[in-house]
């Protein structure tokens, strides 16, 4: 749980930073009326380098069992890559901190951008130590950075904008660059996450598309495909905030309609985010199903897994899926939220609203998907 938890606060921590330097980095007539405390910018800087620590500790508590605490504590700090990947964090983390401790950036577009500069390197060195680069050091580091690197720039700069907007002034300059960037961003991250999710899950032995479907199938029998599942569950409504809280917006903006209030969507938006960051954390404290049977016999099968499906997997791998009248049904159910969720865009109902909508899409959705694996 502690090791969940540093992560996602480690996300957070990257998010705020991309975010608030990649603002910063922009005259002030394109970016939103906000107001980052210049202690919660350190903070997050330096909490970047020891929340990062929390992979490294897992790995060192696993390898002391057999080789006693003080040499596996030197050995990954000193001779494995998730360990000197880790010092390398550190030391950007303090140049960051350092930079945002003794100089305006608000007001210093040219030091903004040299923060920038350095974030892409804490992010580079954090993606060093994943589980994709340590299966294929060049392929899966690259896949791993630029999916990181895509989701902190831009989910980073939607909750500067959201959580720290003073008023919605400058607001439509800001989505007149934001919503292309952030187009980019979610293309870009939506490739290099397949391309890591295709490394994390494959069978050593085959990695075809095909096997890697497979793989995908199966590994809902353990927690990490069952959290892997709901991930890109969500990621169906957190476009389509996107595309209101963008496109939607610049329209009404341009009809000069007044009292559209984009922070408090922007902040729904946000929301879904951070569910994600969520569950991503998880996954990644839970072992992929490189081998589905043999990590069933050892870990067990997810007890979502479990309760959704009735009963546990044991001798019914291979795992299909295949459209059944029930799994139609609750498919059916999920899109008539989607378009709720929409509705109560449109109309400019409550934000709390949508997001029950989009909570009833994933209830719906994963049932729908549970309910067609034979």
């Amino acid at each position: 749980m502690f090791v969940i938890l540093s992560e996602i606060l480690l996300y957070i921590c990257f998010g705020l930073l991309g975010g608030t330097l990649i603002l910063y980095s922009l005259p002030k007539a394109l970016r939103p009326d906000i107001a980052l405390p210049k202690p919660l910018i350190v903070a997050a800087a330096l909490a970047s380098g020891g929340l990062s620590f929390a992979p490294v500790l897992y790995l060192v508590a696993v390898l002391a069992k057999d080789m006693g605490l003080w040499t596996a504590l030197t050995g990954v700090l000193f001779t494995f890559e998730v360990g000197k990947a880790w010092w390398f964090t550190v030391a950007v983390a303090l140049l960051l901190a350092a930079l945002a401790h003794f100089n305006p950036l608000e007001n210093d577009r040219f030091l903004s951008k040299l923060g920038l500069f350095l974030f892409v390197f804490l992010i580079a060195g954090y993606a060093r130590a994943s589980h994709a680069a340590s299966l294929e050091p060049v392929y899966g580091f690259f896949a791993h950075f630029f999916h990181l690197l895509a989701v902190s720039a831009w989910g980073g700069t939607l909750l500067c904008a959201a959580w720290f907007a003073k008023s919605d002034r400058r607001w439509p300059a800001f989505l007149r660059w934001f919503s292309p960037f952030a187009a980019v961003c979610v293309l870009v991250a939506l490739i290099a996450g397949i391309a890591t999710m295709a490394i994390d899950i494959a069978n050593p032995l085959d990695r075809s598309p095909h096997a890697t479907l497979i793989q995908y199938e199966n590994g809902l029998a353990v927690n990490y495909g069952q959290a892997l599942l709901i991930k890109h569950l969500l990621i169906i409504p957190l476009l389509l905030y996107a595309a209101f809280n963008g496109l939607y917006a610049r329209r009404l903006y341009r009809k000069n309609h007044e009292r559209i209030r984009p922070v408090k969507w922007a902040r729904a938006e946000s929301a879904v985010l951070m569910s994600i960051f969520i569950v991503t954390a998880f996954m990644g404290q839970q072992a992929p199903p490189h081998d589905v049977r043999q990590l069933l016999r050892t870990d067990g099968a997810s007890p979502l897994f479990t309760a959704a499906y009735g009963q546990a997997p044991d001798g019914r791998l291979p795992l299909t899926f295949a459209f059944t009248p029930m799994s139609a049904l609750f498919f059916g159910l999920g899109g008539l939220f989607l378009i709720f969720l929409c509705l109560a865009r449109i109309r400019r109902e409550s934000a709390g609203l949508s997001l029950a909508m989009a909570a009833g899409f994933l209830a719906s959705a994963y049932l729908g998907v549970m309910a067609g694996l034979q």
